[in-house]
């Protein structure tokens, strides 16, 4: 296979780009990351609505990416690029059902642990299985992978976080504290399952009319939910206002509009949050904001544990989440779409020699660049033609220049499989092309309209930087001989 002009540049700069006091050992690499959570759920982000101290610790230690895209706003395909460096489709996996990584492809479990790490998964996996633990084959090795046991609870909920996550957190603290650093570096990917259990507000409440008591019960089954930690608000009845760009767009593409309107299952809370008040949209965003909290605190004490153990100083550290929630911006829930607060993720690197502590980078990243990333700290030189380049580059001065476009990729539909989408962001637009409907196409000025509130997809004035960025997107896919069909619906 022939490699990109964009993969060569890697290749040939990754391994020349100066240490700059980084311990000679290699170092522990340690991922760590949430399921559906947006880019600004994340108070170093400035939201004042959440209170996030232990992901804000390691953005003061390191490294906040604010423009940071998952490949794939879906759970399994977009772990499928976090662990093999490709996008989700040449991995094999596009969708979330029985999709299995691609034959012969190499996750970073493989590339690491043939290259003298210890490589260990704990949490959520979802390619296909959402927790390997369960199956009945006893699997404790997977794709490269030790497979770390955290719970032995065959009659609780293994879909809700507020059952799964402490305990994942007691064993990885656990195994922490017996690990024998001497030993062998150490590549350690922790994978939580919240703020996902969102996902049950929509199923559980429906579009009834609530009053204040039955919003702030919050239907989350068993638990409930912590009193907010950071605003402490005088009543439960609080709310935190709604997103300015709350409001549908009036000219959404059609392929948009039917995963509003129309049943599907794979995705159903877009649908079931169709007919939600304002406030149920408010008592929504509550809800996940304390989520957010709840597994912020577990990741508190996992930092705890290296810092005790003397693996801190010696570790990179990546934070993120496979993709974000639509946070009721253009009255959407979940995932599964290309709008900014569904396919940006929060992405914070605190790099082994602890250079650039609290600084912030406006460049374009993707999940796809974590395998280069690991890679390259690894000292490790795989043949692997990686969609993504290592984030050293984006974070040390280099010759060659940083990326200028990160593509994301969107199939929303598991019983017709012909329902598509391509997304292209470049430094200051971002094209969107949908494999059916009407008014397919969308482009944003994210400058000048961060909301992504007005299409300019159909405006004369903008015709040029539309067929700019389809051009973009069209020599991209060709390089990576992606298939996927445009067919331009005019307006």
């Amino acid at each position: 296979m022939k490699r990109s002009s964009i993969t060569k540049v890697w290749l040939s700069s990754c391994c020349a780009l100066p240490l700059l006091g980084f311990a000679q050992k290699r170092p522990h690499i340690i991922l760590i990351f949430t399921d559906q959570q947006n880019v600004n759920a994340m108070s170093a982000a400035g939201n004042p609505f959440l209170y996030t101290p232990n992901m804000d610790a390691l953005a003061d230690d390191g490294i906040r990416f604010t423009n940071a895209y998952c490949t794939s706003p879906v759970s399994g395909p977009s772990r499928a690029s976090i662990v093999t460096g490709l996008m989700a489709r040449e991995a094999g996996v596009e969708w979330n059902d029985n999709s299995k990584l691609s034959e012969g492809i190499q996750t970073v479990g493989e590339l690491l642990s043939e290259n003298g790490y210890r490589t260990v998964w704990a949490g959520k996996w979802h390619i296909p299985e959402i927790y390997p633990q369960r199956s009945k084959n006893e699997i404790k090795h997977l794709h490269g992978f030790e497979l770390l046991p955290f719970w032995d609870a065959p009659n609780k909920h293994w879909l809700l976080g507020a059952e799964t996550d402490p305990p994942l957190t007691n064993a990885v603290v656990s195994f922490l504290d017996g690990y024998d650093k001497r030993e062998k570096p150490l590549f350690l990917a922790i994978s939580y399952h919240n703020p996902h259990d969102i996902c049950m507000y929509p199923r559980k409440v429906g579009w009834e009319t609530m009053s204040d008591s039955l919003l702030n019960i919050r239907p989350f089954g068993k638990y409930k939910l912590p009193e907010p930690m950071g605003v402490h608000p005088d009543s439960l009845s609080y709310l935190p206002p709604l997103p300015g760009n709350f409001s549908k767009n009036v000219d959404e593409p059609e392929f948009i509009i039917d995963k509003r309107v129309k049943p599907n299952p794979y995705g159903d809370e877009v649908q079931l949050s169709s007919r939600f008040s304002g406030r149920e949209w408010q008592a929504y965003l509550n809800s996940y904001y304390r989520l957010t909290e709840l597994v912020d605190k577990e990741i508190g004490e996992v930092i705890e544990a290296l810092k005790r153990n003397g693996m801190y100083e010696n570790s990179l550290i990546i934070f993120t989440s496979d993709h974000g929630d639509g946070m009721a911006a253009h009255e959407w829930a979940a995932k599964l779409s290309f709008y900014e607060e569904s396919v940006k993720v929060p992405l914070i690197m605190v790099l082994p020699e602890k250079w650039q502590r609290g600084a912030v980078n406006s460049g374009l990243v993707s999940l796809v660049d974590l395998v280069p990333t690991f890679c390259d700290y690894a000292g490790v030189s795989p043949k692997t033609n990686f969609a993504g380049m290592s984030l050293r580059r984006a974070v040390y001065p280099a010759e060659e220049r940083w990326r200028d476009f990160v593509v994301a990729e969107l199939a929303d539909h598991l019983r017709d499989r012909t329902r598509k989408g391509r997304m292209i962001r470049t430094g200051r637009y971002k094209y969107a092309v949908y494999s059916s409907g009407e008014r397919n196409e969308q482009l944003f000025d994210l400058m000048a309209d961060p909301g992504e509130t007005k299409n300019l997809a159909y405006s004369k004035e903008y015709r040029e930087v539309l067929e700019k960025h389809r051009d973009l997107l069209g020599k991209w896919m060709k390089e990576r001989s992606d298939n996927f069909k445009v067919v331009i619906n005019e307006k």
